[in-house]
């Protein structure tokens, strides 16, 4: 693209047109700024623009786990790495039924719930009755060391969109999957 419009402006155009255009076009080869839109390029089936991170539906990469859930559950990393300091955005893929035992996480979490239903508790209970109800597009975010369990309804997909590093700390020991391996 860059070439095609050096060639251009170096054509049969007026002097003050090139001496304005061919500054600015090195200028902008130099700092590599886009012409008109950015290039696009594969980053972990995602479409990185220069802009941002595009993932479709489709190209999300689902691996089984984390470790700290029960099997049957399974994440995607769509931005930044969890174990690390500084924002990160997962996707958990919860089964129909999964529950997540009481615990606690050492950062604020903040999640969003892309499909399904996600019954949220307050506190080390458990208890399915003692839950807020949770549909497609609602959002919840907890302060650090904030106890809380969770039960899905139907296959459903939560977002945690936050700073890490991401820790999962159950109430109970026996809860944590972690040490029963």
């Amino acid at each position: 693209m860059n070439q095609f419009l050096i060639a251009h402006v170096s054509g049969n155009r007026s002097k003050s047109l090139k001496k304005f255009m061919i500054p600015v076009l090195i200028l902008m080869m130099v700092f590599n700024i886009p012409l008109i839109h950015a290039q696009e390029t594969k980053t972990h089936g995602a479409t990185a623009t220069g802009e941002g991170i595009i993932y479709e539906a489709a190209e999300v990469e689902w691996k089984n786990g984390p470790a700290s859930f029960e099997a049957g559950s399974q994440f995607a990393v769509l931005e930044g790495d969890p174990s690390k300091d500084g924002y990160f955005n997962m996707r958990l893929k919860l089964p129909d039924g999964f529950r997540i035992a009481p615990h606690w996480h050492p950062q604020f979490e903040r999640v969003t719930v892309i499909s399904g239903t996600f019954l949220l508790g307050h506190g080390d209970s458990g208890d399915r009755n003692a839950t807020q109800r949770l549909e497609a597009g609602s959002y919840f975010s907890m302060p650090p060391e904030m106890i809380h369990y969770a039960i899905t309804e139907g296959e459903t997909i939560v977002q945690l969109a936050t700073m890490g590093p991401w820790n999962i700390i159950y109430v109970k020991d026996e809860d944590d999957p972690r040490k029963r391996k």
